[in-house]
This record gives structure tokens, sequence and C-alpha cells, in this order.
């Protein structure tokens, strides 16, 4: 069986919740990521994407006065490292989401499985398969 441990970003890019939405946008499109959970102690306290970034920075005159924290989804769906792969491609899949914060206990951070995650580890399981 393959799980959300074996095929997860460990080290995923984040952002505190205090972070200017122009410089978070900056960074993470300076980094090519589409989304970053917001710490905040060590502990996910929201998920921000690339979408909600730019479209802070364009409604606002000029973009300033606007955290994360104001424009971040609190409370993320996640998923721990013991979750089957299928259950979390499901959960992505049903609710159009691009990637699950991965915590352990407290809600502390331990990684972020994306799209691109699940389909490797796909591809690992097609390959390693019998022919």
């Amino acid at each position: 069986m393959l799980f959300v441990k074996d095929h997860m970003t460990l080290k995923p890019f984040t952002v505190p919740p205090g972070e200017d939405v122009r410089v978070a946008f900056s960074r993470i499109t300076d980094l090519i990521v589409r989304q970053a959970p917001v710490v905040e102690g060590g502990k996910v306290i929201g998920i921000v994407t690339d979408r909600d970034l730019r479209l802070a920075v364009a409604q606002t005159v000029d973009g300033s006065g606007l955290n994360v924290a104001s424009v971040m989804t609190p409370d993320p769906v996640t998923v721990s490292p013991d979750t089957p792969l299928k259950d979390a491609a499901r959960i992505i899949s049903k609710n159009k989401f691009n990637a699950l914060p991965v915590v352990g206990p407290g809600g502390a951070l331990l990684g972020l499985l994306t799209t691109t995650d699940i389909l490797n580890g796909l591809v690992k399981a097609l390959d390693d398969s019998p022919k």
C-alpha cells in the first residue's frame, strides 16, 4: 500500500500569517509553487495559493496593507503521514485542491502532498507493477 509519508514533499515553502501579500506573492512566484501552508509557531493555521495572493495584490490600490492571514484559507483540510495515498488523492480530487498539508501531533507541519507528488507515486506504482 502507498502512504502519504512516502510521497510528500518534505520541508515545503511556508509563509507566516503576518507577511505582506506582495512579499508572499513575489516569493511564491520566484519559487514557482502554487500554494504554501501558512504556519505560526510550527503549526499549520491556513493555506494560501498563488491565485489568492495574485487577486489580493490586484484588488488593492497599491497592493499594500494586506497580510497573508487576510487572504488565506484558515484551518485547511490536512492529512497525516500514515494516510493511504489513495485516500489523500480522493480528498484532493473531490475538493479540487492542489495540495494538502501533512501534519503530525498538534498540527505540526511535516510536509505537503501535492497533485504532482500523487502523480509521481502513481507512476512509481505502475513502473513497479508486474508486466
